[in-house]
């Protein structure tokens, strides 16, 4: 499964594990983990809602669209939703390639869209 959206936490350790084991073939393998963060000091939680059949379609284009711009050999979208305190993972991107510019440049692009 290339994109996942869940409401518990992920472990990153057996996910880029499991995630490095599928493309024995690669170069270069990126990993990104984003965090709740609370900048001011004020934040208790976040809330993230989650529309099932909306939200899967959106992140499976977007995968799509950077394993087709950039030489990619696999990629990975993992996103939560519901309540989520400072300092949790909300999000975690993987990138595969032969080459480490594909990786980090696609990595970069999926990052920038899940943040948006």
């Amino acid at each position: 499964m290339t994109v996942r959206v869940q409401s518990g936490p992920f472990d990153m350790g057996p996910e880029v594990e499991a995630f490095t084991a599928s493309v024995p073939g690669a170069g270069a393998v990126v990993t990104f983990s984003g965090l709740v963060r609370d900048e001011d000091g004020t934040l208790t939680a976040m809330e993230i809602e989650h529309y099932p059949s909306m939200t899967e379609k959106a992140l499976e284009k977007i995968r799509a669209e950077a394993v087709s711009r950039w030489s990619l050999d696999h990629a990975l979208i993992i996103h939560r939703y519901g309540r989520m305190a400072p300092g949790d993972q909300i999000m975690m991107v993987a990138t595969a390639s032969r080459h480490r510019a594909d990786a980090f440049a696609a990595a970069e692009f999926l990052m920038d869209y899940l943040k948006s």
